[in-house]
Parts: structure tokens; sequence; C-alpha cells
């Protein structure tokens, strides 16, 4: 293994983390109105596509 493997290594893993975190900051960004649904199903790996989906399709929190 030479040091250009491991760079590779660890940006692949930054990459697949950044990518799984991304239905929670959706969620967060866009306000949306239950986002402790979205982080539930963001933990379980077999469900992130349908985190995915809730954190685009969900609608926004009223403003104060």
């Amino acid at each position: 293994m030479t040091a250009n493997d491991a760079v590779s290594w660890i940006e692949y893993a930054a990459s697949l983390a950044t990518l799984y975190v991304y239905p929670t900051a959706i969620a967060v960004v866009r306000h949306a109105g239950n986002i402790k649904l979205v982080l539930i199903l963001n933990c379980i790996p077999i469900a992130w596509p349908a985190a995915l989906l809730l954190a685009c399709m969900m609608p926004r929190k009223e403003p104060w």
C-alpha cells in the first residue's frame, strides 16, 4: 500500500460519509416539518432512499 492508496481510501470514505448525511442536511436547510423522522430513517442504511425522498418532499415549517 502506498501513500496515494491511503489518501484515496480516506477520500472515498469521506465522500461516502458526506453522501450518507445528505438527506438530513437537506431537511435542515429546507426547515422541513419533521426533521427527526428524516434523521431516524437516515440511521437505517436500507431506508436511506426514503429519508432522501422525505427530506425533499416534506412541507416546510411555518415561520413563527
